[in-house]
């Protein structure tokens, strides 16, 4: 198997203000799921479904054409797993669980 890299030397670059958009757009969205996870508490955290069920109804801005908020489910997935730690091993009490 073998790949072929073409590379345009006059090829569009991304530009500082877009770089910057970028890490703005990811500090906002991380501070977002932080606060969707601090208000439900430590005791009941929501489902990573709600919390993107939450963002997609806000407006938020600058997010990349065509991806919207899909094309940054790693940012948002990343900061809700350092937050909600995932169950690893079945409860002993309970053989019948699924993870």
């Amino acid at each position: 198997m073998s790949i072929e890299l073409v590379c345009f030397e006059n090829g569009p670059r991304p530009s500082a203000e877009a770089k910057q958009r970028e890490a703005d757009l990811d500090a906002y969205l991380e501070a977002r799921v932080k606060d969707l996870v601090g208000k439900a508490g430590p005791e009941s955290p929501p489902a990573m479904l709600e919390v993107m069920h939450s963002l997609l109804m806000e407006n938020i801005p600058n997010l990349p054409p065509g991806g919207g908020l899909t094309s940054k489910r790693s940012v948002i997935e990343s900061v809700y797993n350092q937050l909600v730690p995932q169950k690893s091993d079945q409860d002993p009490e309970d053989p019948d669980a699924t993870l």
